[in-house]
């Protein structure tokens, strides 16, 4: 069943221009696709870079930006137990505390001499790169590269397009570039090194590392690819595997711990299951229909184990985010879900295409437009004494 007219008309209309901007696909059809998710999502979510800005000049009222300078210029010091002290601080300091074994951010802003402003560089560089590598992979999947485009494309008005853009503490999306780089590379080497980096960043990559494997099993499902598959899961595991060696080598050279403040406490978890499904929408919006209609696909044939498979090492991705405070964007970690589903559609190409298309627009149109680039010039406005 198609799209009514002459809703019908303006998607067909969008999907040719598409189709002229992607063209053959290769790499310079993702960047562009990358290029244009970017954008997308600034223009619906746009940041409060003004007071982004005024936080990173002066930290003084910020503990995680103040962490993070001490971290950028020796990532094996310590943090400061002043700073650490939930009982001082309350909640902020909460994330203070996980935070001195988590080294791939302060590397990168040692390296980069970036300091306070290390997480607002690197965050949306990251986007790109995320954005990039998820047009090649669900291309490649679905074998069309218009509607590999429209996938990433939905995902740019969602609270995890966004969170790249307006987070300036936290870098996730730096974990979801390397998680991401750990199975887009051709090396072995590099997939464990990339995971390695990614755990680094966060110790919730831990509980994605089932679905990563998932996902092999997934894109390398044929009798050939067997061989393939399993060198590919044994990378991953390998990399956690040398993960957990080196954080407590470092720990324990360099004397550093990470606290268990704000975790898994009876009221955060009861105030996630109360308010989880409500938060959990807005993470991907419409775009969380692509894994329950993989399930459901897979349901309708019968394929009962790699059913429970899927949901399986969804709910053990998912799971960390019930245990702590910052919800949303612990679901986040989940995104490889999506990837994966992909792989479960199937159907007319063209039916795909409208569907996927469905999806940009439905998520265009449950953003709140008080967050959007004409949020932000009427702020602007208004502060000018203008309006």
């Amino acid at each position: 069943m198609g799209i009514p007219l002459p809703v019908g008309r303006i998607v067909e209309t969008c999907l040719q221009a598409l189709a002229r901007v992607v063209g053959d696909g290769g790499r310079l059809a993702s960047l562009k696709v990358a290029i244009g998710t970017l954008l997308l999502s600034l223009l619906v979510t746009f940041p409060h870079y003004r007071s982004m800005r005024d936080t990173l000049n002066d930290p003084s009222d910020d503990l995680g930006i103040q962490a993070l300078l001490i971290k950028t210029q020796n990532p094996l010091s310590p943090i400061p137990a002043g700073l650490k002290d939930i009982g001082l601080h309350g909640d902020r300091a909460g994330h203070v505390d996980k935070l001195e074994l988590r080294l791939t951010i302060p590397i990168l802003g040692w390296l980069s001499r970036t300091g306070a402003w290390t997480v607002a560089i690197w965050h949306p560089l990251s986007a790109l790169g995320v954005f990039y590598l998820l047009a090649r992979l669900a291309s490649k999947a679905i074998h069309d590269n218009v509607g590999g485009a429209l996938f990433v494309l939905g995902l740019g008005p969602t609270f995890f397009g966004s969170w790249f853009f307006v987070d300036y503490h936290f870098g996730d999306g730096i974990a979801f570039f390397f998680l991401l780089l750990s199975i887009a590379s051709r090396s072995l080497l590099l997939s464990a090194c990339s995971f390695i980096a990614a755990a680094f960043c966060d110790e919730r990559c831990l509980a994605v590392l089932p679905l990563l494997c998932f996902y092999y099993f997934v894109s390398l499902r044929q009798e050939t690819e067997r061989a393939s598959r399993l060198e590919r899961c044994a990378a991953l595991l390998i990399g956690a595997g040398v993960w957990v060696l080196l954080r407590s080598g470092v720990a324990a050279a360099f004397h550093l711990t990470m606290g268990t403040s704000l975790l898994a406490t009876r009221d955060i978890l009861r105030h996630n299951l109360i308010n989880g499904p409500g938060v959990l929408f807005g993470i991907f919006k419409a775009s969380w229909t692509l894994p329950l209609f993989g399930l459901l696909n897979l349901l309708s044939l019968r394929k009962w184990a790699i059913s429970a498979a899927f949901a399986g090492v969804f709910a053990l991705a998912v799971a960390p985010a019930f245990l702590v405070i910052d919800f949303n964007r612990s679901v986040c970690y989940t995104f490889m879900i999506l990837l994966v589903s992909i792989h479960f559609l199937w159907g007319d190409r063209g039916e795909l295409r409208q569907y996927l298309a469905a999806i940009v627009f439905a998520n265009l149109l449950l953003t709140w437009p008080g967050n959007s680039i004409l949020g932000a010039l009427y702020r602007l406005l208004a502060g000018r004494g203008m309006l």
